[in-house]
């Protein structure tokens, strides 16, 4: 018999979050506490996998309003999750 794992990821909701190694785009990551596995990591950014921080690119983002800045050329969501 032959078992299989499905990862638990938490979803964030922040757009703007990247990891702090590499700055690609964090849309989750893997909790191993809440997963069960027995990985080494206690977690890990989806889909980079880096196990680095993570940090908003845009300053004013919050759940309610989400992004509030303004200008000439304000940022957007990056295109990997679009």
């Amino acid at each position: 018999m032959t078992h299989t794992r499905t990862h638990v990821y938490d979803d964030l909701a922040n757009p703007y979050i990247v990891c702090e190694r590499c700055h690609q785009p964090v849309p989750r990551w893997h909790n191993r506490d809440r997963c069960g596995c027995n990985s080494e990591a206690s977690f890990w950014n989806a889909p980079c996998g880096h196990t680095a921080g993570l940090r908003s690119t845009c300053p004013t983002w919050s759940p309610v309003d989400e992004c509030q800045c303004t200008g000439p050329n304000p940022h957007r969501i990056p295109d990997t999750l679009i």
